[in-house]
């Protein structure tokens, strides 16, 4: 699911820290248990923290076997273009795509996801931030289909 080629310097934790995240910012946008009934009372349960229980609905292990691109699926990126595959983590879509995640800059936050909506290992449009502030501001289209992202759009009025 992750690759660390040439980010070893960030050990194994580094990659681990962007899926989990990616994961529980997926699953808190994607559930629709209502967290009243979420798994019922549990009287066994002991109230460590003396707060309300909060109940997603669904374990994060789970939502991260269900985030798994497809099996068999084998891409590389080269999100920097600097002509090096650069390391990613794949995420695996709702309508059955991927989403292709890349720290460009290795300072820990994504800069860089590409999405592949039809699996044929081309990235059919990408997100970038460009000023590595955590807002994505331009995203690139392949509008031919030849895996080479032709066209522009600034999103949120960036420029």
């Amino acid at each position: 699911m992750a690759r660390n080629d040439g980010y070893e310097d960030l050990g194994a934790w580094s990659e681990f820290g962007t899926v989990s995240g990616m994961v529980a910012g997926r699953t808190s946008e994607n559930l629709v248990t209502d967290v009243h009934t979420g798994f019922g009372d549990r009287p066994d349960a002991l109230d460590l923290d003396g707060l309300p229980d909060v109940t997603l609905g669904a374990s994060v292990a789970q939502a991260a076997i269900d985030l798994a691109p497809p099996e068999g699926y084998d891409n590389t990126v080269d999100a920097d273009g600097d002509g090096t595959d650069d390391a990613a983590v794949y995420l695996g879509r709702a309508d059955g795509g991927v989403d292709i995640l890349v720290d460009a800059d290795g300072d820990g936050r994504v800069d860089f996801v590409g999405t592949d909506t039809d699996l044929d290992n081309r990235v059919d449009y990408a997100d970038y931030d460009k000023d590595r502030d955590g807002v994505f501001e331009k995203r690139m289209f392949d509008d031919d289909g030849d895996g080479f992202l032709d066209r522009s759009e600034w999103l949120h009025g960036g420029s």
